[in-house]
């Protein structure tokens, strides 16, 4: 089968047009992606900050982390 250059220029396109719908569609599912996860990002923020709050009503003061220092021993 013999297909005219006119014919290959439309199926090629047709393709074209197809990969560019595509590429549009993936890059609304990313756009919508990248939202949700900034919505994400900042209800993380404000729970973390109601956990302060609610740790500083519970211990009277603010509840500085401090790491526990572990002495090694050394053998002779």
């Amino acid at each position: 089968m013999v297909k005219t250059i006119d014919q290959i220029e439309k199926n090629m396109s047709a393709s074209f047009g197809y990969v560019k719908k595509d590429i549009l569609m993936l890059n609304d599912a990313f756009s919508d992606i990248h939202e949700q996860i900034q919505h994400l990002s900042m209800n993380h923020a404000s729970l973390l900050g109601e956990i302060e709050k609610l740790r500083e009503k519970v211990y009277g003061k603010k509840s500085d982390v401090k790491k526990m220092v572990k002495k090694k021993s050394v053998k002779r």
